[in-house]
């Protein structure tokens, strides 16, 4: 099949170096100028293509500020793991670490505020989040009941992504490694006392 019979019936091309130039071009934005200060005629301008080149990828800065800060090949949880505190230790690290670099953190709170008016943005979040994290924890709860009570997947990211956007964003704490160990010790034990007894 001719070159130009696959671009007919698969689509326009879409040359992945200007995607890479963009999103590299908007977390740079992001880490100087933080969200409000970071514009589509910014990002057109540093990633060195035309301003309809972007608003052709992505209906508003939002929409591409969110796929440049949380890309959609997120790691995914093992499920199958022969220690699956680790992995929800893991995780909850993971979490923590990536909303703690720069452009995450300057995107965070613009980003919640455009969701609020912004229904198809939310739905995007809501689809990727629960195709990635929330299934993968889901599943590692649910293949060990011997270790983790009945909980909802859903409401174990909530605890960890809330806690780290109240953490980074308005405590602004800086020790992560101090504040995961302490969370993930809420997270799996709760408020009362440890089986241990401590």
């Amino acid at each position: 099949m001719a070159r130009s019979d696959a671009k007919h019936r698969l689509g326009p091309y879409r040359d992945p170096k200007i995607d890479t130039a963009v999103f590299e071009a908007t977390r740079r934005l992001l880490s100087e100028r933080g969200y409000r200060g970071t514009s589509i005629d910014g990002i057109a301008e540093a990633a060195g293509v035309a301003r309809p080149t972007i608003y052709r990828r992505w209906p508003s800065k939002a929409h591409l500020v969110y796929d440049a800060v949380y890309p959609d090949d997120a790691e995914q949880v093992q499920t199958t793991s022969r220690n699956p505190i680790k992995v929800i230790a893991g995780a909850l690290r993971g979490v923590l670490g990536h909303m703690a670099l720069a452009p995450a953190r300057e995107a965070l709170p613009g980003l919640m505020s455009d969701m609020r008016t912004d229904e198809e943005l939310r739905g995007k979040l809501q689809e990727r989040h629960s195709s990635t994290v929330a299934a993968g924890l889901s599943e590692l709860l649910s293949r060990n009941p011997e270790i983790f009570r009945d909980v909802d997947a859903d409401v174990v990211l909530d605890i960890i992504a809330g806690a780290a956007i109240h953490a980074l964003c308005i405590r602004d704490v800086d020790d992560l490694d101090t504040y995961a160990e302490k969370l993930c010790d809420v997270l799996l034990y709760g408020l009362t006392s440890r089986p241990d007894g401590s």
